[in-house]
């Protein structure tokens, strides 16, 4: 034992975290309190204790279900911990107790803590400063000093992560939280101890790379990775990536003519259904070839662009004859239009309409001037004489001669059937003639996408055969091999830098053997001490399965071993100055993980003399271990902090079973 405790650290004299006391209640008042559960600084027991062996039967005969599970995930739940099994377990508790809960004392960097959390999950709880759990019943906001949970768990976070260096993963640059550390201190009994990096069963830790990350987690937490090493790392992983990407560049420029070529020649056989045994080029002027299969293509796809060009320019000229032929149409349909609504309006008397259409046309007799479209004077344009002559007759710009007016009108009305005649003889032509330029219209955008179509036929084989040229003039060039070879070079003076920094990295972790060192003694201490020297540990931070390791070879139980061993060392490392481990473990039934009954009786004698010996009543760390295996004797009394009895209600952790 002398020879472990020269290695233990004495820096703290108490742990960073610890609980003093768990009280589980119905309702929030001392009155309804289920159970209260004390705990103290080191080694704390919770024993199912079985019955004798005949004594009851059914569920009430073994040590299972009974609460020592349930109380581990409640210590875990007033830590924040959000599992999948937490939550289960809270939501379980909610449907037996619905006002219930939990309070609990703990220690944070010495100072105590007053927590309160519900099965509820719509209520949040709080937490105060001190010990006092009956301040806690006095209702929430009614307390000085009084904490949201919330605020609580960050104060939590903060104070337990301060010492955590790096504060992220260097190589993927993920945040490394307390949910992280937690899962490591309160390791899930469903991973039932299969490895040391096996923390939480089937969810995992909530780290990106389940295999690499928890390392680096263990070794940020117990002070193992500095600043140099961190940078070192997170400049290794850049390079490595630069690496893989020249390595793809390089991959691709050797792989890209191959590549290149097949998918020109692939072009060009699919272009024209060639068949694959048809050679691309032909020195024999009577043997087929795919390019001679091109050229014919085009030269039938330029004679066909020809050929739809002059449809094109046919079919424009139509369209634009029709066109014309419409417009003149319009314009008699126009005219034969205005001289039926003139007609018309004598026709129905009126003689509103009829004036306003005699004073309009009255201004075509004072018009003066040149008439552009006529190419003539205004009085003497041959239209405009025409329109005067017609409408002298109705030209009553003095009012009072209404018998003039009324023979206008009834002259008028005489012209109104004639008129309408006339403008219907032009409506049956205006339509047929607007369908026959709808028509041709389309059939000169057909034809015109048909003459693009042929155009960019005529020029893709072409195209293809071009580009095919410039392959084989490149391919195998001193230029293309010039881009090769700075590529491989750019991938050799990336693999030196990674050396380099290798080389960086081995001298820093030399550097750093002393704390490694230190964290080895222990472990090695303990193996011997627990194994009599039949076997040594070792701890090596970098092993990603196994950091720490005993020399012996015996199945399970050794794997199991090395897990506790390991656990128990960062506890004792937890009070030197460079580690942030908190000082605080939950290990829930250990002895069902497959390990032997005289090797679990000795590791707790070696726990208990471990405290005894070298600590007495204030160790600093905290150790909770959960069991239905018969605990030793021990020398003092004082490590059981629970005994819970499945024959008897009231030796359950809830004193009822849950439905």
């Amino acid at each position: 034992m002398q020879a472990l405790i020269q290695h233990l650290p004495t820096n703290r004299v108490s742990p960073r975290l610890w609980f003093e006391r768990l009280v589980i209640f119905r309702e929030p008042e001392l009155a309804h309190c289920i159970r209260t559960i004390t705990f103290r600084r080191g080694l704390n027991l919770v024993w199912a204790k079985e019955p004798p062996h005949g004594s009851v039967k059914g569920s009430r005969a073994a040590g299972h279900g009974v609460g020592k599970t349930s109380l581990c995930l409640l210590l875990r739940f007033c830590l924040g911990d959000v599992a999948r099994a937490v939550t289960e377990l809270r939501e379980e508790l909610f449907g037996e107790f619905p006002k219930g809960g939990i309070a609990a004392v703990l220690y944070l960097d010495d100072k105590p803590f007053t927590v309160c959390r519900y099965f509820n999950a719509y209520k949040e709880g709080m937490a105060l400063a001190g010990s006092d759990i009956e301040r806690l019943w006095q209702g929430e906001g009614a307390c000085e000093g009084e904490l949201s949970y919330k605020a609580f768990e960050q104060q939590l976070s903060e104070t337990m992560m301060t010492r955590v260096f790096p504060r992220a993963v260097p190589e993927t640059g993920q945040a490394i939280e307390w949910r992280h550390v937690l899962a490591w201190m309160t390791r899930d009994q469903g991973s039932r101890f299969k490895s040391f990096f096996a923390w939480r069963e089937g969810e995992g830790s909530g780290l990106q790379r389940s295999r690499l990350d928890p390392p680096i987690v263990m070794r940020a937490v117990l002070g193992l990775l500095g600043q140099g090493e961190s940078d070192l790392l997170t400049r290794l992983a850049r390079l490595e990536q630069a690496l893989d990407a020249a390595q793809q560049e390089t991959a691709r420029l050797q792989q890209e003519p191959a590549l290149i070529r097949r998918r020109i020649e692939s072009d060009l056989r699919a272009w024209k259904g060639s068949a694959d045994e048809l050679p691309i080029h032909s020195d024999d002027l009577f043997k087929n070839s795919v390019e001679q299969e091109i050229q014919a293509a085009e030269r039938k796809a330029a004679e066909e662009r020809v050929a739809w060009e002059a449809k094109q320019e046919d079919a424009d000229q139509a369209l634009a004859t029709l066109r014309s032929e419409l417009k003149l149409l319009e314009q008699q349909y126009e005219r034969a239009a205005n001289e039926y609504k003139l007609a018309d309006a004598a026709r129905r008397q009126d003689e509103v309409a009829f004036r306003a259409i005699a004073d309009k046309l009255l201004k075509l007799v004072n018009l003066t001037g040149w008439c552009e479209d006529g190419n003539t004077y205004l009085d003497q344009c041959q239209h405009i004489q025409h329109e005067i002559k017609r409408l002298q007759a109705w030209d009553m710009r003095d009012g009072r001669d209404k018998k003039a007016l009324e023979r206008s009108m009834s002259e008028a009305a005489s012209r109104a059937g004639a008129a309408l005649s006339h403008k219907q003889t032009f409506e049956m032509p205006l339509q047929k003639l607007r369908q026959q330029v709808g028509q041709q219209d389309r059939e000169c955008k057909k034809i015109r996408l048909a003459r693009d179509s042929a155009a960019v036929e005529a020029g893709r084989g072409k195209q293809l055969l071009a580009e095919l040229a410039r392959w084989q003039r490149l391919a195998g060039s001193a230029e293309a091999q010039a881009v090769i070879d700075q590529s491989q070079a750019k991938c050799e003076q990336i693999k030196q830098d990674i050396d380099r920094v290798q080389v960086e990295i081995t001298q820093v972790q030399i550097e750093k053997s002393t704390r490694e060192k230190q964290l080895s003694d222990i472990t090695d201490s303990l193996a011997r001490e627990l194994l009599s020297d039949e076997a040594y540990g070792s701890f090596d931070p970098r092993e990603e399965t196994r950091p720490f390791r005993l020399s012996m070879r015996g199945g399970e139980a050794y794997r199991v071993l090395e897990v506790l061993l390991g656990d128990l060392a960062c506890l004792l490392d937890s009070g030197s100055g460079d580690s942030a481990f908190p000082g605080f473990a939950i290990h829930d039934c250990p002895r069902e993980a497959d390990m032997s009954s005289g090797l679990y009786e000795n590791y707790l004698l070696l726990a208990e003399r471990l405290q005894r010996e070298c600590y007495g009543e204030n160790p600093p760390f905290q150790y909770i271990v959960t069991t239905t295996t018969p605990p030793p004797v021990f020398p003092v009394d004082g490590y059981m902090r629970l005994e819970l009895d499945p024959s008897k209600d009231d030796g359950l952790l809830f004193k009822q079973r849950l439905r």
